[in-house]
């Protein structure tokens, strides 16, 4: 088929076979850790239709002899990495396009509150409904039936098309794409799956995972005058971060940001402390992040983060050897030129930044890969109770990703 306008009809063509797809990937409880069946199911059915596939285990060791590695990870051990590959007919001189997603979901927990449950992949009034329905399987389906109609209908692409599905990125944002970078694919553009609501977006944020930490001193309740409760310390460090927050909330910062209201959000996701009862707490940690742009350094902000935090601390009474601050993880943003090729072929668009940190940073900072990020669904239903994605809305971007591709893979000289 070389009748781009046939496109359409051929995508619709598939839709029962594609909401089959996505219920059973949404049905795999695929959480930060447990990736593997989720890999091993879609590299069978890339098989299937006919794709090279690469799967393999990463080793984390090998890895840290080839790039830094974060402090804080999952290990990588039964997480494995898996590349498909749809090859074009025009060799090196031939622009590639890759499709990356990430395997993993977060957790859903309380599944009684849910309508369907968080594993069911239920459809109901065209919505499909479950853990990582939008975040990321519902993005992924869309990439992977784009894939699907080009080789069956054969859409002639003179470059090559892959699909990159990593573990790991809601654990620790881009080691999995590392894990593929170290392996040594590579592509002259990328789109990163990820719930944008059907636009493309040239640019997404950096960010710095942190703990504070407050320490008290422990001692028995009844005589807890002698002692510093931590949780006490608690609500001075959650109001420090709250006031960093407004102070840096540059609404002129980075107008591919504006539409959202906070330039650089700060959110805490976790707090711990406490381990016996009857008995002070001696040490309570949040942990969360600062969301950043593209365009922020993010040793500087390391740095400002670490010294602003103690400062507004101090300044509410807090001694110094009382709160510590660590930052656990960091991540690049990315910022791809409207005038580049990868963009011109997604067509005539108003440009905006991903409200969020994603994989799109880690190829873009080490290789100057030109990336978007793409996909259904959007982040207020991300991470969600009754998460979902509009299945109409998996289908246009399919159709979306098909013209890309068949715009984008084509005989030239990739731009840089």
């Amino acid at each position: 088929m070389g009748d781009l306008a046939e496109i359409p009809g051929a995508i619709a063509s598939r839709a029962a076979e594609m909401a089959e797809l996505l219920s059973s990937l949404v049905a795999i409880p695929s959480v930060s850790g447990q990736e593997r069946a989720m890999t091993e199911f879609v590299a069978e059915w890339a098989r299937r239709q006919g794709f090279a596939v690469d799967l393999w285990q990463a080793d984390e060791d090998e890895l840290a002899r080839q790039y830094p590695l974060p402090p804080k990870f999952i290990p990588l051990s039964g997480r494995p990495t898996l590349v498909i590959q749809h090859r074009g007919t025009g060799g090196d001189a031939a622009r590639s396009l890759m499709f990356n997603a990430h395997a993993d979901v977060v957790a859903a927990p309380q599944a009684q509150r849910w309508r369907f449950g968080p594993w069911s992949g239920t459809v109901h009034d065209g919505r499909l409904y479950g853990r990582g329905a939008c975040d990321d399987k519902g993005p992924l389906v869309s990439a992977l039936w784009a894939m699907q109609t080009i080789r069956q209908e054969r859409i002639p692409l003179a470059g090559d098309l892959l699909l990159e599905l990593v573990p790991g990125e809601e654990d620790c944002v881009a080691l999995g794409t590392l894990t593929s970078v170290a392996r040594g694919w590579r592509a002259d553009g990328l789109v990163v799956l990820e719930p944008t609501e059907s636009r493309p977006r040239c640019a997404s944020r950096g960010g710095l995972r942190f703990e504070v930490t407050c320490l008290g001193t422990a001692i028995h309740g009844t005589v807890k005058w002698l002692g510093q409760d931590a949780i006490a310390l608690l609500p001075s460090a959650l109001q420090a971060l709250s006031r960093l927050e407004a102070r840096w909330n540059d609404r002129n910062a980075d107008p591919l940001f504006a539409e959202y209201p906070l330039m650089r959000p700060i959110t805490v996701d976790s707090v711990h402390g406490g381990q016996w009862q009857g008995m002070l707490c001696d040490q309570v940690v949040c942990g969360g992040y600062l969301e950043l742009l593209p365009g922020d350094d993010l040793d500087h902000w390391k740095t400002k983060l670490i010294e602003s935090v103690a400062a507004e601390m101090a300044a509410a009474g807090i001694a110094p050897d009382r709160v510590k601050v660590e930052i656990i993880e960091s991540y690049h943003g990315h910022r791809t030129s409207p005038d580049h090729a990868l963009c011109r072929a997604a067509g005539k668009r108003d440009w905006s930044g991903f409200n969020s940190g994603c994989e799109a940073g880690l190829r873009w900072q080490i290789l100057g890969t030109p990336t978007l990020v793409w996909g259904p669904g959007s982040l207020a239903q991300a991470h969600a109770v009754d998460e979902w994605v509009d299945f109409k809305e998996t289908a246009l971007v399919a159709e979306q990703f098909t013209m890309l591709a068949a715009h984008f893979c084509q005989p030239q000289i990739a731009e840089r």
